[in-house]
This record gives structure tokens, sequence and C-alpha cells, in this order.
């Protein structure tokens, strides 16, 4: 009996044992599914714009190699770019914007990248020349049709200096002819722009005297010009270099001037005997356009009213109504009435820095005008 009892203890011990060494850790059952782990998991960061360049340039990886440039910031700099974008095809010579989507990579080996990249959408794909030709297109555009105003300037002894304090110094390139004042002359000439080179030819001007450190100022400005071989353009800033490199003239674009919204005061008048004269002593003759179509002034005794359009550079004004007052003093009625007589007249207007120009289809001048507080300064 005390044998068979112990068989029994026996039988039931090693049950006992096989179930605990058949069961997992922790007591749960077993299961046949595979635990989830970070190496069967991708995380999704984002999905950004990345600007490619147009050229692979050498970086140093675990070894020498070739990298992309590339930027998120479409105005900032290039940086090197290590890794591949899964997806994109390279082709040197032409600038890309990409749209990707970055992953992060669980476990990365210790010489590779924690991001992943895959293409989502190649948004553009555009030759290096392509843009050189559409900057150098934007630069000539920028060039032409703006007054630009002298800052500084390399004269003769090769030091860059300053513009003389009250000196009027600016040019202004369009269709291929060079205008501007040198600070006491009015010079001319013509020019030629391929990108950003700029070719100046000899220029002639008028053959004024003015004090002696302003004629210096000039010539070195005219000297500086016309050794111009390329510019840069910068905002409102432009800088003229020579063939050396060196950067001759620096120059500001004026604020343009608007035929509407200031006065102008005549400097020159159409006299009706097909000759321009300066204005009679003590007298002002003013124009004020309206940008609702009006036209008033000063003929210089009575004022006028009257009403204008404008298509481009072309205008016309209508015949003016004046009030009725007579005025003493030699010349001042009759050069009221040739004026009042050749504004109907008027067929183009041309704004030169703060200068206007009103004349006849024929190109015959009818009046010349400033800015009122510039003719101040000039008088």
């Amino acid at each position: 009996m005390k044998l068979k009892y112990g068989l029994l203890i026996m039988s039931l011990v090693a049950t006992i044992f096989s179930m605990v060494a058949c069961s997992p850790a922790g007591g749960s059952p077993a299961s046949n599914e595979a635990e989830p782990t970070a190496e069967n998991e991708a995380n999704i960061a984002e999905e950004k714009n990345l600007y490619v360049g147009p050229e692979l340039v050498d970086c140093v990886g675990v070894g020498p190699m070739k990298c992309m440039q590339v930027k998120e910031d479409p105005n900032g700099d290039y940086l090197l770019f290590y890794s591949p974008i899964e997806g994109f095809e390279f082709e040197p010579g032409h600038e890309y914007e990409l749209r990707v989507r970055v992953e992060t990579v669980a476990n990365p080996p210790a010489d590779g990248s924690s991001l992943r990249y895959i293409l989502v959408e190649e948004m553009s794909k555009i030759p290096v020349s392509d843009n050189l030709e559409s900057a150098a297109k934007e630069n000539t555009t920028m060039l032409e049709g703006t007054r630009w105003e002298l800052v500084s300037l390399l004269d003769a002894d090769g030091q860059t200096g300053a513009l003389l304090p009250g000196s009027e110094v600016f040019a202004e390139f369009k269709n291929s002819r060079l205008t501007g004042k040198g600070g006491c002359n009015n010079f001319f000439g013509g020019y030629t722009v391929d990108g950003n080179n700029l070719t100046v030819s000899p220029l002639g001007s008028t053959m004024m005297a003015c004090a002696e450190d302003l004629m210096r100022q000039e010539a070195a400005f005219l000297t500086a010009l016309q050794s111009a071989a390329t510019f840069a353009i910068d905002g409102d800033q432009m800088q003229i270099m020579n063939a050396a490199g060196d950067t001759v003239l620096t120059m500001v674009a004026a604020e343009p001037v608007t035929l509407t919204g200031v006065t102008w005061s005549a400097m020159m008048v159409n006299n009706g005997r097909e000759a321009v004269s300066s204005l009679v002593a003590n007298t002002s003759i003013t124009a004020v356009f309206s940008e609702d179509g009006k036209l008033n002034g000063s003929a210089g005794c009575n004022r006028y009213m009257t009403t204008y359009s404008v298509d481009g550079e072309n205008i016309t004004i209508q015949s003016p109504a004046t009030t009725r007052m007579m005025c003493p003093g030699e010349g001042i009625m009759e050069q009221e009435a040739a004026y009042l007589k050749m504004l109907p007249q008027v067929s183009t207007y041309k704004i030169s820095g703060d200068k206007l120009e009103l004349r006849t289809a024929d190109g015959a001048l009818v009046a010349s005008y400033v800015v009122e507080n510039a003719a101040a300064d000039e008088s």
C-alpha cells in the first residue's frame, strides 16, 4: 500500500513539473503571433519641399563621395545633402523643386542616416541656362527705365569717395540710349547689355563750367561710366564694375516721380514763335495734374483750369479756361497767352527724374518743368 501511494505522488509531481516547463514566462498562455518591434514599423514624420542644385559636389562621408546640394528655403543657401532620395533621378545642369516624404529609420547603422527620403512629386525641373537667361532679362529690365543716382565712385587715384554734398549726378538707361547729368553738365551716349555685361560708348556732354571740385567729380564719373564691363543689381542698389572687377560706381534707384501728386514748375516755355525761352522775370507758371483728369495751375498771371487724358506716353489737354486778371509788366501777358495757346497742342509727355517735358506731335517743346521744391533748390 505504501508503495502504491508513493507512485501516485511521484506521478502528480511529474505532471506539475511538465505543465510549468511548457508555460511561457509570467504564466501567460503561449502565442504564435510575433511581438511588434520598431524594425517593422515606419514612422512618417512629415512631407516637405526640397530645392536641389544643378550639380553634385565633393563631400566626405565614410570616404570621399559626391553629394547633392539642397535647401528648404528657395531664397536660402545650398547645403550638402548626404542621403539619397528614393525614386529621384538627378540630372546635372538642372535645378529641381521636389516634394518628399521624410520617415524616421529605427536603429540606423552607425554610418547611416536616421531619416529616409522618398520622392512624392517632382514639382519642377528647370535647365540652369533658362534660369540664367531669366535672371539676365530681369537685370536688364531693372537697369532700364530707372533713374540711377550716384552714391560713390572710384576716383583717378583709385580711392572710393562719396558724392559731393549738394551735387546731382545720375544716369538713365533706355532703349540703348544713355543720358544723365554729371553734376555740372548733361551727358549722352549709347550702351549695350548682354546678360550682366555692360558696354558704354564714348559719351558727349554740354560744355558748362562749374566749381573745380564739381568738375573733377564729373570727369571721374564719366570716365568710370565709360570703363563699365559688368553690372550687378541688388534691390535698389546697382554696382558697375570695370574689366578688372573693381567697383567703379555705386548707384541707387531714385523713387520715381509720377505725373500726378506734385506741382510742376515751368523752367522753359514755348513763346509761340517757334522758340523756347526762360520765363519772364518774377513770373511763375505751374501745372498740377490730378488723378481725376483735371489740370490747373498758374499761367504767369491768371489761374487756368482744364482737363487731360493719358494713354501711355501720349497726353491730350483740352483748351483751358482762365480767370480774367491783367498783370502789368513787360511780356507777362504775351507769355501767358502763348503758353495757354500751346497747351492744347501737347501730344506727348516725358518724365526724367524730377523733370517733365510736354511736346507736340512733331516733337516741338511746349514747356519743361521741374518738381516745385526742386525748382526752389535750383534757384
